[in-house]
């Protein structure tokens, strides 16, 4: 590695891991208020609250790191400037490029890193604290069983199987509902195309009621029946997290099969581009901070970079998180409102850079 850019990777790494570590540390200590009263209140040993809040600490980095870049990229190059080591470096017939492009490089990086941390780190973590923390804490229940694929869920003496469960719409498309008697023999089967939650409850379309009585069966054909069930809609929450455990390869492939069954894919579609564009912002971060640092006066402090990186971060994660919600929502496409803070920063560090 040649002088000049080993000499500003010294400047940016030590800040960008010191303002990682600082985001950890104050996260961990507001969550470890918030939460060890009710751990304790369930009977949570030192373990399980110790191994908790470790298992926590990939998912807070994959939050620090897009802030952490665009401060350190700020403070390093400010630093520089304010010593007047960039205009040395200039007089000396140095080309900007030799020490704009390791802090750029290094951003880069660091968005692979975030990917790759969230991915085969974060994703698997966060079904043990699921497990601590809705199962025996808040006393959710878990399925009984659940694929990409397909969904089983038993109640007591009733098994559903369903196709696809639709959250928004607090649906259960291509459904069939086994009744068990005693002898855990079968008494009757509900198949429906779609089972909609009503403020009335359960609502049956376009099936077919079988039931089974002293080796007799009769049918019945429906259009629409509404259904005594003793789930709610709050049953299947357990389920909607295991689409987001996939990789991110699968969970492609699954959103692709359901959309070619006719099934709306939004959820997933979102969270998909959010895999892929939270890391590019880092990248993002990381330009947009080497742009205000350059276009800062040659005085301008160290407080003053770390405010202005903070509003950038904040501003970035809000346009952000309004997109995502709008295409949540269905009011904008998923790339569209994913995908919204990248291309309106982006395009903001582009358009500076060029003027």
């Amino acid at each position: 590695m040649k002088i000049v850019p080993k000499y500003v990777l010294s400047h940016f790494l030590p800040i960008f891991f010191l303002a990682n570590l600082g985001f950890v540390g104050i996260y961990l200590v507001v969550d470890f208020f918030e939460r060890v009263d009710r751990m304790l209140e369930h009977h949570l040993g030192f373990r399980e609250i110790y191994l908790y809040f470790l298992c926590k600490i990939p998912a807070i980095l994959t939050q620090g790191i897009p802030m952490a870049a665009i401060i350190a990229a700020i403070i390093a190059l400010g630093i520089m400037k304010r010593n007047r080591e960039l205009i040395a470096m200039e007089t000396a017939g140095i080309n900007p490029v030799y020490y704009v492009v390791p802090i750029a490089m290094a951003g880069l990086f660091f968005a692979v890193f975030h990917f790759c941390l969230a991915e085969y780190v974060v994703r698997p973590l966060n079904q043990k604290l699921y497990d601590t923390w809705s199962v025996k804490i808040e006393g959710k229940k878990a399925p009984l069983w659940m694929n990409p694929e397909n969904i089983w869920y038993r109640e007591k003496d009733t098994i559903y199987q369903i196709a696809l469960y639709d959250r928004q719409n607090k649906e259960m498309r291509l459904a069939s509902i086994f009744f068990m008697g005693s002898d855990f023999h079968l008494v009757r089967r509900i198949d429906a195309q779609s089972i909609t939650w009503t403020p009335q409850g359960w609502v049956a379309r376009n099936g077919l009621i079988v039931s089974f009585h002293n080796g007799k069966t009769s049918e019945q054909w429906f259009t629409r029946e509404k259904l005594d069930l003793k789930i709610s809609p709050s049953d299947f929450k357990a389920g909607e997290i295991l689409p987001h455990n996939l990789g991110w390869l699968d969970l492609y492939r699954y959103t692709h099969k359901i959309e070619g069954e006719g099934f709306s894919a939004t959820p997933y579609e979102v969270d998909l581009n959010m895999r892929f564009a939270l890391p590019i912002a880092t990248f993002i971060l990381t330009l947009l901070g080497i742009l205000v640092a350059l276009r800062q006066g040659l005085h301008g402090g160290i407080a003053a970079g770390v405010g202005m990186s903070l509003v950038l971060a904040f501003a970035f994660l809000a346009v952000s998180n309004i997109g995502s919600s709008l295409a949540s929502a269905g009011t904008l496409p998923p790339f569209l409102g994913v995908w919204a803070g990248n291309m309106i920063f982006g395009g903001l560090f582009f358009y500076f850079w060029v003027t």
